[in-house]
């Protein structure tokens, strides 16, 4: 078969469609999906009973946010969750129609609640897979003498990857082919990760995962890897005859990174997926295991890396906080000992003067209880000896005067001081500073799963776009230098 819609693709689909409780009162309408909008369903009649739909009309009643179940001219079930009226407009004399919108569609299956444990096992796809799995799926000869071009496909299989306390990861081949009239003949090779549960889980779960593996390879990357494609297996079906199957169940979500998956080729890894789980096999399981204390810091440096239309101060702002979020997560540094601090507050709260203004003394008080946390550069420092520890030698791209830099323009762009105006990053050295920042977060997280100094140092040798960032030399440094060969 050809392979199916994925993420990126846009398509319409003409069906009947109900909520619960009005199974009978069908209403026809058309669904169109893509990833800018999400899914927009445009119904000619009204889903809840003409008394209720006036009611909302004029104000009367509150509409909510509703599942609405549906099945297409072409027989498949699909249900929106969440999903919401845009308007239902009056046309006297005429045909009520309504339009709703939702950010989550499933095609395949009827399904009360995206939290109901009803599926065995997840395939996802995210850009660069292939890149990041090493997987080589195909191979193209041309023998010129004898006029012949050869395509070798390999053969699916379905490998192990990494194991946890409750589901498995697999990395999966897969053929789809089309031999339609317009196409001729097409065959699609592609990879995909196959988490597959003790017990079954529900849609919710399975999305988590599938998007904590994209985002493990994203990081892998220090590029965004979008997810493209995400399909379950939900309970069997009867499909007569006493055949029974799982019933395939497609999903499709509005994409927060819209504009991703139509640029340039993601680049090379800096660690593929094969090379972390031979370091450390419980690097995965390891993954999982902070993924939820994490989560803030990952969205904070995906959203910078994905940010390529974004100003560029927006990008470095976002770069920085993410790694002061992972150092406070991190660590438990502070400016003096936790337990002399508390006698240490209240002596400086004691120094207030009387005569200072309300506003003033809530403002000391407040500024007085986070003294002891470590300051942005303090924290950029314990961070960067850090990994002059990991890698037995100093960091040339991160001295003294660099970090002060980096300081600088955060505190620029978070208080606008005119006295350090002429201290921040230019915009191009805010782009760099962002990679550079994201990078050394990459290094970080890499750490915390078990890749050891010697083994960081080999991979950032090997990959020229992270060596040179890693280094002052090649790029612009805090003394101003420029490659010329950018």
């Amino acid at each position: 078969m050809a392979a199916p819609l994925g993420l990126f693709d846009s398509f319409t689909e003409d069906g009947f469609w109900w909520i619960t409780g009005r199974e009978d009162a069908r209403v026809a309408g058309t669904l169109t999906f893509n990833p800018e909008q999400g899914a927009r369903l445009n119904l000619l009649g009204n889903l809840d009973d003409p008394e209720r739909s006036i009611n909302m009309i004029f104000g009367i009643e509150r509409g909510e946010a509703a599942v609405i179940y549906g099945e297409t001219t072409k027989g498949k079930p699909v249900t929106l969750f969440k999903a919401r009226n845009l308007g239902r407009p009056i046309y006297i004399p005429g045909t009520a129609i309504e339009t709703w919108s939702s950010n989550l569609l499933v095609i395949g299956l009827h399904i009360e609640s995206a939290d109901k444990a009803i599926f065995s096992k997840s395939c996802s796809r995210f850009e660069g897979i292939e890149n990041w799995l090493g997987h080589r799926l195909s191979v193209v000869t041309l023998d010129a003498e004898e006029n012949r071009l050869l395509v070798k496909v390999a053969k699916p299989i379905e490998e192990h990857f990494a194991s946890y306390d409750d589901f498995e990861v697999t990395s999966v081949r897969i053929l789809y082919y089309s031999n339609t009239p317009d196409t001729r003949y097409t065959i699609d090779a592609v990879s995909q990760f196959g988490v597959t549960p003790t017990t079954p889980k529900s849609l919710n779960w399975h999305l988590s995962k599938a998007t904590g593996l994209q985002e493990l390879a994203s990081l892998c990357t220090c590029n965004l890897l979008p997810l493209t494609a995400l399909q379950l297996e939900g309970p069997e079906q009867n499909l007569g005859q006493g055949m029974m199957c799982p019933a395939e169940v497609h999903v499709y979500t509005r994409l927060v990174h819209d504009k991703m998956g139509t640029g340039p080729k993601p680049p090379m890894p800096l660690l593929s997926g094969p090379e972390l789980v031979s370091i450390n096999a419980g690097a995965v399981k390891q993954w999982f295991d902070d993924y939820d204390k994490f989560r803030p810091v990952i969205g904070l440096c995906l959203t910078a890396m994905g940010g390529q239309e974004m100003f560029m101060n927006v990008r470095f702002l976002l770069a920085i906080q993410a790694l002061e979020a992972f150092h406070r997560l991190t660590s438990e540094d502070t400016v003096m000992p936790e337990a002399d601090f508390p006698a240490f507050l209240k002596m400086m709260t004691n120094t207030i003067p009387k005569s200072a203004s309300d506003c003033m003394k809530e403002k000391l008080r407040g500024t007085y209880r986070y003294l002891n946390e470590p300051s942005l550069k303090q924290r950029l420092e314990a961070m960067i000896n850090d990994i002059k520890r990991t890698f037995d030698t100093a960091l040339p791209a991160f001295d003294k005067a660099y970090i002060r830099k980096l300081v600088d323009t955060r505190n620029y762009y978070t208080n606008y001081s005119n006295n350090l105006k002429n201290n921040k990053l230019s915009g191009e050295d805010m782009y760099w500073a962002s990679r550079r920042i994201v990078l050394l977060l990459t290094i970080l997280f890499l750490k915390r799963l078990g890749v050891t100094g010697e083994n960081l140092a080999k991979f950032l040798d090997r990959h020229q776009d992270f060596s040179r960032l890693w280094k002052a030399d090649g790029i612009r440094s805090s003394a101003g230098r420029t490659d010329q060969s950018q």
